[in-house]
């Protein structure tokens, strides 16, 4: 499971660090593909699959399908750090996020992906949060934050 927050940079040839602690769940090689929000989504080579498996449509017909199919499997790229733990990211996948070469980049760890952020774009999102936001979020998908049992 990915979680925590990571700064870096991006260098003029597109490459980023990925943090050690997610290189090592992602494992020798991962998958990048365009996410929601303006972000980048990286998988490990063990959850792609299922990923994949959701993305594909229920037939050749299926327009909804075939767009989400075409979306995030027809961007998805394989990569693989280098020995610094560098990984280079593809000029369409950092024109998606909105990162430019040079400039200073988030990696998010979220359960079971990273996400690849543009400093600007993670900045406004999180600016966009406001409690009222998180908890009316939180009441809709039924999140609760009590750990309270009944007692018999």
């Amino acid at each position: 499971m990915f979680s925590g927050a990571y700064e870096h940079s991006i260098d003029s040839k597109g490459r980023t660090v990925i943090p050690a602690k997610f290189r090592t769940k992602l494992g020798e090689r991962f998958i990048l593909t365009r996410g929601l929000n303006g972000c980048l989504w990286g998988f490990s080579q063990a959850v792609w699959p299922d990923v994949q498996e959701k993305l594909v449509p229920k037939s050749f017909l299926d327009q909804r399908g075939i767009t989400l199919e075409r979306y995030f499997l027809g961007s998805a790229v394989e990569c693989a750090p280098d020995r610094q733990g560098r990984v280079a990211i593809p000029s369409h996948l950092l024109e998606h996020a909105g990162i430019e070469s040079e400039s200073d980049i988030w990696i998010i760890g979220l359960s079971d992906k990273i996400e690849v952020w543009s400093k600007s774009r993670w900045e406004e999102f999180n600016d966009s949060l406001t409690d009222e936001v998180l908890s009316r979020l939180a009441n809709d998908l039924e999140v609760t934050t009590s750990s309270a049992t009944t007692a018999d």
